[in-house]
């Protein structure tokens, strides 16, 4: 029944999304493709950035897409309950389920720029790592991450609206405090010791090198002396297996509740 729901969910999702737009489903495309190339035009062309453990565009692109399904779907679910309010009153369902359809609706469009991550990487590097069997844990990491904050956020926000514009900054800051368009390198070099272990044991640091070690021809063999296995893989799956479990034990706590702040 709840599987049969949650299919409807994305579905829903997905056809008010691009119904309208002249080029639909293809947005999902451009977007992230036309945001890369910003990236690159700035810091490649313009301020003459250069990476050594990758490719300048291939790091660029393992950065902007997994960050962008991150950033779209929390920033989407975090008032989804609050936009969904009238489904939610005429059809009794959890509603977690509301913003999971809506992470699971972006992972839909993820997907296939992953797929495209992928044989850029082959053609550009004439080969793949031999992590790239680690790809599909590095995604249910990620999804069960985003999942759980987006059920996290939506929660908080049906009593404190402000937090939508805290989420906005935080996101925002969260995104340049992570390795997107300069290399982990340049941080060991400017940081003190002490502020470069606590810079990796950001999880979502860890969750780009975990993409970028199972995409990326040679780069764990470049970054390795830089990042290692328990700030690349564990950090990162134990903080989603945490986020997970406080969204279960917030929506356990605050369930009866919802319906209530949603009326006004």
């Amino acid at each position: 029944m709840r599987n049969s729901l949650l299919s409807q969910l994305i579905l829903r999702d997905l056809k008010i999304r691009y119904r309208r737009p002249a080029l639909g489903f293809l947005w999902a495309f451009l977007t992230p493709f036309l945001t890369v190339l910003i990236f690159y035009l700035v810091f490649a062309c313009f301020l003459k950035v250069s990476i050594a453990e990758a490719p300048f565009v291939l790091y660029l692109m393992t950065s902007v897409f997994t960050w962008g399904f991150f950033q779209g779907s929390v920033s989407a679910s975090v008032t989804s309950l609050m936009d969904s309010r009238n489904l939610i009153r005429e059809a009794k369902f959890p509603h977690y389920l509301i913003p999971v359809s809506i992470t699971l609706a972006n992972a839909v469009n993820f997907l296939p720029v992953l797929l495209i991550l992928i044989f850029s990487s082959l053609f550009l590097l004439r080969g793949l790592p031999i992590f790239i069997f680690a790809l599909p844990f590095a995604l249910a990491i990620h999804l069960a991450l985003t999942a759980g904050l987006s059920i996290i956020f939506s929660i908080l926000y049906v009593r404190w609206r402000d937090l939508k514009y805290l989420l906005d900054a935080l996101l925002m800051l969260l995104f340049y405090l992570t390795p997107a368009f300069y290399s982990i390198s340049i941080v060991k070099d400017y940081f003190p010791k002490t502020l470069f272990l606590l810079y990796l044991v950001n999880p979502f640091t860890g969750m780009l090198n975990f993409y970028r070690t199972c995409l990326l021809k040679g780069f764990y063999a470049n970054a390795r002396k830089d990042i290692g296995l328990v700030n690349t893989v564990f950090i990162p799956a134990i903080f989603a297996v945490l986020v997970l479990c406080l969204a279960a034990w917030l929506y356990a706590r605050q369930k009866d509740k919802i319906n209530d702040y949603l009326s006004y």
